[in-house]
């Protein structure tokens, strides 16, 4: 194939660029490839190679750096101060083959600038560079990761970069071990076709960064009590089953909420009634880590949008409202079934308590309506707690109307 060349200029941040150059010479001398780095910081694939490209507008936070010192250990992490706000950037592009691209990019400037010239190649997904780091092997690595799976260490969310870490702490990997085997290993305990997936990566965290974990998970017994039974005359055999099936259901108030199986009855629930039934059937199990809560989070249009007009008919920009929900060891989990995320809903979370399934009518009342009756007294709002609860109801008439289309 034919080298084709080709030349642009572009203008870029000089302080974001010294900093991807420092990132990528120190990067290339310990052999740990874009793929890698972007993967620790539980980022996208291509979140590095994307950096390194001056054509594309993704920079490194100060917080993707500090992660970055952390792989890459580093001591200082950002470079010198420079004189300027942007570099006028002559880049040069070669093409090498197929997918891959040699940049060649010199700053024009008359400034004596220690990064003034830098040649960056584009790498692929799966490119292992040469490292003077301790690889081990695949076979040793996951030998350590099976003993953390025993352990119970996946039982709590964990990030890429967390998981490194505790490697590194290992006295057979040591501070100088490579992530190489380590990612492939994660990579296989995710893979539905060709590995074993135990570990699930569909959450990420409050800073956007793709977390681990093992998803919650049991047998039900029937004979542990009636809520187990009941699953199992429909031929649902475990709790994730159980959690799907109770998401699936209509979002609709019970006609006896009182009753523990309701759910069965009405076929439809409310985030309490919902939540009760998964909290019963896991204490019929034997599973008390997973915790029943009640919380309070401030409702807005934005994350329920069914409820925008009530609030605008009221001139209210939200209003606090409780909500049911499980907790398993450090992470939420909402069966609700009408969209909430979980990461988004941790960061609105204003207050939260733990209860039990028999306490959830009464509790969540009582706990709602002493919040509101504060919040309404510091902000000074307009509305008392009769009038406040009237317009609170019409917001979950709302959302059961939303629920049923």
């Amino acid at each position: 194939m034919a080298n084709k060349k080709s030349k642009h200029l572009v203008t870029f941040p000089a302080f974001s660029f010294d900093k991807i150059a420092l990132y990528y010479k120190i990067r290339k001398e310990k052999g740990i490839s874009a793929f890698e780095c972007s993967f620790l910081l539980g980022k996208h694939n291509f979140f590095i190679r994307d950096t390194e490209n001056p054509f594309k507008p993704t920079l490194i936070d100060p917080e993707d750096s500090a992660h970055l010192a952390k792989i890459l250990l580093l001591e200082d992490y950002n470079p010198p101060v420079t004189p300027l706000d942007l570099y006028k950037l002559n880049v040069e592009e070669l093409k090498i083959d197929r997918k891959r691209i040699k940049r060649v990019i010199t700053i024009e400037t008359d400034q004596d600038l220690p990064n003034k010239y830098l040649e960056i190649c584009t790498e692929e997904k799966e490119d292992e560079l040469e490292t003077p780091l301790f690889l081990s092997t695949y076979a040793e690595v996951q030998t350590a990761f099976r003993k953390l799976l025993e352990q119970g260490y996946f039982n709590h969310t964990r990030t890429a970069l967390e998981i490194f870490d505790t490697f590194r702490a290992m006295d057979q990997f040591g501070p100088n071990f490579h992530p190489r085997y380590l990612i492939q290993n994660i990579r296989y305990f995710l893979n539905k076709k060709s590995g074993e997936p135990i570990l699930d990566n569909s959450r990420t965290n409050l800073f956007s960064r793709r977390l681990f974990a093992k998803p919650i998970d049991f047998t039900i017994d029937q004979a542990r009590g009636e809520v187990s039974n009941s699953f199992a005359a429909l031929g649902i055999n475990s709790f994730s089953e159980a959690a799907d099936w109770v998401s699936t259901l209509n979002y609709r108030r019970n006609s006896d909420k009182n009753n523990p199986l309701c759910l069965f009855e009405d076929n439809c629930g409310t985030c309490s009634t919902k939540h009760v039934l998964l909290k019963r059937l896991a204490d019929e199990n034997g599973h008390p880590e997973l915790q029943l809560m009640l919380g309070i989070f401030y409702m807005t249009a934005k994350n329920t949008p069914a409820i925008k007009d009530v609030l605008k008919k009221y001139n209210l920009k939200y209003i606090p409202e409780a909500h049911s929900y499980i907790r398993a060891y450090n992470h939420i989990l909402d069966y609700t079934g009408i969209g909430i995320n979980e990461t988004k809903f941790e960061l609105e979370l204003l207050a939260e308590v733990e209860i039990q399934a028999d306490q959830a009518t009464d509790s969540k009342v009582s706990y709602h309506k002493d919040y509101l009756t504060t919040w309404i007294k510091k902000n000074g709002v307009s509305y008392d707690l009769d009038e406040l609860w009237k317009i609170r109801e019409e917001c979950i008439k709302a959302l059961t109307r939303r629920s049923a289309t």
